[in-house]
């Protein structure tokens, strides 16, 4: 029963995914511009963020207490990470093809979702004390999609340097809009290189 429940948990909130996606096929772009066409230089960012984010979880997990590796899947006996990650591992176990239909979804997903958390979570903080609390939310946020704790604390930091970017392009340009881009960029391309990498891993050991 309780793998019943995971699975409708992974696969709803990736069918929901889908299929707002699918309903705004014909909205403005601007995300996909913002994350895959332009602040090119940002990539090089992320991946140094993505290379320094995993080298640090590598080494804290060990040492992490149990209790902090709770997260919603561990109602279900699971030690799932991430709903959407979850589902590419899953699908990964039935065919590639399969899981790279999954990844080429996600690739969709990460630029409309990346400006919506930038939008509800840092848009228009230009103060750093004033991004705290936002932080804060927007880490513990994805403990709501199966992030464990001590993942979702690590969130809160990444959050803040994402705040950080949103910052430093507004006293450069005092255009929010700009600033928004700023953020949105790094965020949307660090999320993908990290499933850029997941696929490459479960391609290797698959």
């Amino acid at each position: 029963m309780k793998d019943i429940i995971y699975y409708a948990i992974i696969g709803g909130l990736f069918l929901l995914n889908a299929i707002s996606l699918y309903r705004q096929r014909k909205a403005d772009n601007l995300a996909y511009r913002i994350v895959y066409f332009s602040r090119h230089k940002d990539w090089f960012l992320a991946l140094l963020i993505v290379i320094v984010v995993i080298t640090l979880l590598v080494i804290i997990e060990p040492f992490v207490p149990q209790f902090l590796k709770w997260g919603l899947f561990s109602l279900l006996g699971k030690d799932g990470t991430n709903a959407n990650i979850e589902v590419i591992q899953q699908s990964s176990k039935i065919s590639s093809a399969l899981m790279i239909v999954v990844f080429s979804i996600l690739i969709l997903l990460i630029p409309k979702a990346s400006y919506w958390e930038e939008i509800r979570f840092r848009h228009d903080i230009v103060k750093f004390k004033k991004s705290i609390f936002s932080n804060v939310k927007f880490g513990m946020a994805h403990c709501l999609v199966g992030v464990p704790l001590w993942i979702g604390l690590v969130l809160i930091l990444i959050g803040f340097l994402y705040t950080l970017r949103y910052i430093y392009e507004y006293k450069k340009s005092y255009d929010l809009d700009s600033a928004l881009e700023a953020s949105t960029s790094l965020h949307g391309k660090y999320n993908t290189i990290l499933v850029v990498l997941l696929i490459i891993a479960l391609l290797i050991t698959t």
